[in-house]
């Protein structure tokens, strides 16, 4: 999650550039999420076919050396 759409956009980029063998064809998508008075985040979300899509690209991607979580 960044502060602004523009560091999410960033963030989606690098993780494009680290991540996108992992990732295949898919597209990173960014979405705004307003948490109150913790105010505005933008997080970068890969779309999943199934929660367990979803879980096995995070250990993918945990074992590469990045982070993630299955909402």
């Amino acid at each position: 999650s960044q502060r602004s759409e523009a560091d999410a956009r960033a963030s989606a980029q690098s993780m494009r550039s680290r991540f996108g063998s992992i990732f295949g064809n898919a597209q990173l998508e960014i979405q705004r999420a307003d948490l109150g008075a913790r105010g505005i985040y933008y997080r970068v979300m890969l779309p999943a076919s199934s929660r367990s899509q979803a879980a096995d690209v995070c250990a993918r991607v945990k074992s590469s050396g990045g982070d993630c979580f299955v909402p």
